[in-house]
């Protein structure tokens, strides 16, 4: 056998397998043209429109969610600022109600027995500046109760207590 007969022996080996792949393709491209291909798009196209349609829904919740959240984390850090005011002006109430209640039971101050309380810190800014907004005045001294950690609810229990009264 000569070097010629192989290599055209080797060619109609080469050329009778690209014959199979083609009837292969062949077969392949009849079966898509049947229908497959458009049962392919038409599956592919429904899942393109699903995939839009949650597109638009998650685009319309954010829009609408996000105003509605900032709208009520902004009333209520009104809120917040507004009930810190409150504490701060009910704290320096329940002061005032000690420092009465102190010397209401001491009869006679002259005797050397000073209530044991400092004086609440409103009333040396209220005494020092009486022109002054209390708006300002009112939010340090919520300020301050914050700090402390006081609240009217201990306030009023230590003055309870003293008398031998139980709150609940």
């Amino acid at each position: 056998m000569s070097v010629t007969t192989a290599i055209n022996l080797a060619l109609v080996l080469m050329c009778l397998l690209v014959m199979i792949q083609a009837m292969r393709m062949d077969r392949r491209i009849r079966a898509l043209r049947d229908g497959q291909l458009e049962r392919a798009v038409e599956a592919l196209d429904n899942s393109t429109q699903q995939a839009r349609l949650v597109l638009a829904e998650l685009k319309r919740v954010l829009s609408t969610d996000a105003v509605a959240y900032g709208e009520i984390i902004e009333i209520s850090r009104e809120l917040r600022d507004e009930l810190s005011l409150m504490i701060g002006v009910g704290n320096s109430v329940a002061d005032r109600i000690l420092d009465a209640s102190d010397k209401a039971r001491d009869p006679d101050p002259a005797r050397g027995r000073p209530v044991s309380r400092p004086a609440a810190s409103w009333v040396d800014e209220m005494e020092a500046e009486p022109a002054q907004d209390p708006a300002p005045v009112i939010a340090s001294e919520a300020a301050a109760a914050a700090e402390e950690g006081r609240d009217l609810r201990s306030i009023v229990f230590s003055l309870s207590s003293r008398r031998g009264n139980r709150v609940a």
